[in-house]
């Protein structure tokens, strides 16, 4: 009988552990009723599709892609950890839980727009620091919430600015 080659072997091992690790962290991540993942919609700054993946019952990591303002009208991408500063208290009594949240992430924005004639277009990256409350439903994979972001934007049109993003939005969990 021919044995495989020993680089097949060390491969086939590192994609089990990758694959186990991955599917481990999945199995860890609690999320709203055990389903880590959330996606849905956001208005405000961005506006557009946002996604929310929980670590634990205290860590997520948030993202969003969408429409924004900062300085002029373009597209907005943005990355955080959040961490919950109040566990939920889960309870027949009332249909939800409440939690609020801080984090920290980084921003994106590219823009292109005519201003006096000429185009002006730029791009900004940033450091955010959200603060939110989110309702969790109890009886459905369903999440709303609310978050105020203040930010440091570095690039043009000028080389530092503040920035306050403000968004309200609903997750499903799958």
């Amino acid at each position: 009988m021919r044995r495989a080659p020993k680089a097949f072997h060390n491969k086939a091992s590192a994609a089990v552990a990758m694959f186990s690790l991955f599917f481990g962290a999945a199995a860890l991540a609690d999320g709203l009723q055990n389903k880590p993942l959330g996606l849905g919609l956001c208005l405000g700054e961005p506006a557009g599709v946002t996604a929310k993946y929980w670590l634990d019952e205290r860590n997520a990591l948030d993202a969003a892609v969408g429409y924004g303002f900062f300085p002029h009208k373009g597209v907005a991408v943005y990355a955080d950890y959040l961490f919950n500063l109040h566990k939920p208290v889960r309870s027949g009594r009332v249909p939800f839980d409440l939690i609020f949240y801080a984090g920290v992430g980084g921003k994106l924005g590219y823009w292109n727009h005519k201003h006096d004639g000429e185009d002006d277009s730029g791009l900004g990256v940033g450091v955010r620091a959200p603060f939110g409350l989110s309702m969790l439903l109890s009886r459905s994979p369903f999440e709303i919430f609310l978050e105020i972001t203040p930010s440091i934007i570095f690039g043009a049109p000028d080389p530092v600015w503040f920035d306050f993003d403000a968004c309200l939005g609903a997750r499903f969990y799958f």
